[in-house]
């Protein structure tokens, strides 16, 4: 009862600290459950054990996005996107419909690399001049960005797998191939999307009777600021098929081989640092370039390691389950996959990425397995309905970049854009039900 008591305490200290921003993510999952164990009675030999056993069930998983990260923001720097982004952006012309579509495919491609910003700063520079030509509101391109990203944002590179993984104590690959099914079925059910939010546009009359209001800016940016776009003298033209090509076998490594995915971003990354950048001093220039953005993923990464290390080896996590079982309706319990995927984004609005997945996933998953419900279900369907509430939480850092750089206040893109991702997370959510991703 008491361990119970105190995971809760550490739980509600370690999610008003990130939804609050008191402090870092890094010093608030080492400091306070090192504390709190000490505090229960646990030796720091016994303490120090824990930590080292979590910490080393997150090591793979920072190292991927080590690589990953620098990566693709390499490949975006020598331009590899730059030509299908032009070609897309020129073939919608004048079509709304057209214009809503290519954006969701701008999107998507340009979150290969599994990073918000990036997609960000790719797409709407990209089409907000367009949706200002036809008065399409820029909220709807916020709205479809943060659609593409939900469905992308589930590969193995993608924060919400990796710490997912790490939950459910298995590799990013594993779950990402099982994913890979609901993210086919995603895609189109994207696709769709941007179709209707362009006839939702169109009759409005974007396009035909501009009014003007359309294309009107908020002037409440959030205090947001716009990137100043990549520097033009790294770009690399004549590479571009030959970066695709990298990008491709990269891919196919961790596809088809069962080399770790780390593995294959480090080859993928040498092969690109060779041949876009002549000499020691390019190279590493290139990686410093996006050190800062790779290095603190895993860092954080590696550190929940520890808060997850003291509440399995304290006893914590059982003994909260247990309290939870007492309160939960039974009528609830075998079907709590499905309710809490369903209700997955206010939650994740609520509490924020790294609070939602290391805080409030594994009590869910102790509760559910009492019912009967298997962890790797609860887990998936609370990952998959999570993920469409990442560009509408104020939390979320690249939230404030999205709505900065395409002129829209948070409480447009609150209003606007997070019912419809709660909508399409519903959606979502039993058609991986059906598909068998998890048991509903």
């Amino acid at each position: 009862m008491l361990l119970g008591i105190a995971g809760f305490v550490l739980i509600g200290l370690v999610v008003y600290c990130l939804v609050s921003s008191k402090m870092n993510a890094i010093p608030i999952f080492v400091a306070f459950p090192i504390l709190i164990a000490l505090l229960c009675g646990f030796g720091p030999a016994e303490v120090f054990a824990f930590v080292k056993k979590g910490v080393s069930t997150t090591m793979t998983t920072a190292i991927l996005f080590l690589f990953s990260i620098v990566y693709f923001g390499l490949m975006n720097d020598v331009g590899m996107f730059d030509p299908l982004m032009n070609f897309l952006s020129k073939k919608a012309g004048s079509n709304i419909v057209l214009v809503t579509l290519a954006t969701g495919i701008i999107a998507t491609i340009a979150h290969l690399d599994g990073t918000t910003a990036g997609t960000c700063l790719i797409t709407v520079p990209a089409m907000l001049p367009l949706y200002k030509k036809l008065h399409i509101r820029p909220v709807v391109l916020c709205c479809i960005v943060s659609a593409a990203i939900s469905i992308m944002n589930l590969t193995p590179w993608g924060g919400p797998v990796a710490r997912t993984a790490i939950i459910l104590k298995t590799d990013a690959a594993i779950l990402w191939h099982e994913l890979l099914p609901l993210q086919a079925v995603g895609l189109v059910i994207v696709a769709a999307f941007c179709i209707y939010m362009g006839l939702l546009e169109k009759k409005r009359g974007a396009g035909i009777t501009p009014t003007g209001r359309a294309a009107e800016l908020s002037e409440d940016m959030g205090g947001a600021s716009n990137d100043a776009p990549a520097d033009p003298s790294l770009k690399r033209p004549k590479l571009v098929w030959v970066n695709w090509f990298v990008t491709l076998v990269v891919i196919l490594l961790m596809c088809f081989t069962k080399i770790p995915l780390y593995g294959a971003f480090m080859i993928g990354l040498a092969a690109a640092l060779i041949l876009n950048f002549q000499g020691s001093s390019a190279q590493a220039n290139a990686v410093k370039r996006h050190a800062s953005a790779a290095l603190l993923t895993p860092m954080i990464l590696l550190t929940t390691g520890v808060f997850l290390g003291v509440l399995e080896g304290t006893g914590m996590m059982k003994a909260m389950a247990n309290i939870l079982i007492g309160i939960m309706p039974n009528a609830v319990g075998p079907k709590l996959a499905t309710v809490m995927g369903c209700l997955s984004v206010p939650f994740g609005m609520m509490l924020g990425t790294d609070s939602f997945f290391f805080g409030f996933m594994p009590l869910c998953i102790g509760v559910a397995e009492k019912f009967g419900v298997a962890a790797h279900d609860i887990a998936m369907s609370m990952l998959i309905g999570k993920d469409f509430c990442i560009m509408v939480t104020p939390h979320n850092a690249t939230t404030w970049l999205l709505i900065g750089m395409a002129g829209v206040s948070l409480k447009d893109q609150l209003k606007f854009t997070a019912p419809y991702m709660w909508v399409l997370s519903i959606i979502t959510v039993f058609a991986a039900g059906l598909i068998g991703v998890f048991a509903m």
